[in-house]
């Protein structure tokens, strides 16, 4: 087995990807967590459901992701897949 990966020895390597593997286990559970927290804003409704009280002053789905979206600093595209 070769003593360097690339520009870093062997040891170095294994050190970067063992703080890599962390930083990719933080970026799914704060996934995980933004979704939960999308999903108490608009929590899943059955094809076809009613809004919530019967009306329809509340805001659509794509209104509330693209809110949040914005209020915490992402792409829509981040709340909503």
């Amino acid at each position: 087995m070769p003593e360097r990966v690339g520009n870093v020895t062997r040891e170095r390597y294994e050190q970067i990807v063992a703080a890599a593997r962390q930083l990719v286990a933080q970026i799914t559970r704060t996934q995980f967590t933004l979704g939960d927290k999308t999903l108490e804003i608009e929590p899943m409704r059955p094809v076809g459901g009613a809004m919530p009280n019967g009306t329809e002053d509340l805001f659509t789905v794509e209104e509330s992701f693209a809110l949040f979206a914005e209020d915490i600093e992402v792409a829509p595209s981040t709340v909503k897949d």
